[in-house]
């Protein structure tokens, strides 16, 4: 299983309905709306890494309302 961090860039009033569709996505452990250089915070988890870039192309970035992701991969024991 990889474990990573998706750091979620949305257009201004989208935060919320964001926050909510990715909580109904299957892979999503947990999803938070925050202050900072990022609007939210994903937690996620895949199979293996090969399945890390296709998660994010299709089930993030399709979103209405994604401007940009930046991913951290977590390191293992």
């Amino acid at each position: 299983m990889v474990l990573a961090y998706i750091l979620i860039t949305a257009d201004s009033g989208n935060e919320r309905q964001i926050a909510d569709k990715l909580s109904d996505t299957d892979g999503v452990d947990e999803v938070e709306v925050v202050y900072g250089d990022c609007d939210l915070i994903a937690k996620i988890t895949v199979s293996d890494i090969s399945k890390l870039g296709d998660f994010i192309m299709d089930k993030i970035r399709t979103i209405k309302g994604v401007r940009r992701t930046s991913t951290l991969i977590a390191v293992g024991d």
